[in-house]
């Protein structure tokens, strides 16, 4: 889990932060869960360097959103 608080993100913009997640390895499948919803906002994670993970918020309205801070859950499955 990680504490997370994203600025304001432009219309039809994505913004990304970093989390530490100790263990996560390029290659790595990454999984994130914001912990409210947030309509017109998809999410994604990916391990972007060792022990890095990478979420991204994607703003899919025609408005700027402010998501709230909180601890997003982050999930990472290393590979074979």
């Amino acid at each position: 889990d990680a504490a997370l608080d994203f600025a304001s993100v432009a219309a039809g913009a994505t913004a990304t932060l970093t989390a530490t997640v100790a263990g996560a390895a390029p290659g790595d499948l990454a999984v994130v869960t914001p912990p409210t919803e947030v309509a017109g906002v998809t999410w994604e994670a990916r391990v972007s360097a060792a022990d890095t993970v990478a979420v991204s918020a994607k703003n899919f309205t025609a408005s700027a959103i402010d998501p709230a801070s909180g601890t997003f859950r982050i999930a990472v499955i290393g590979g074979a």
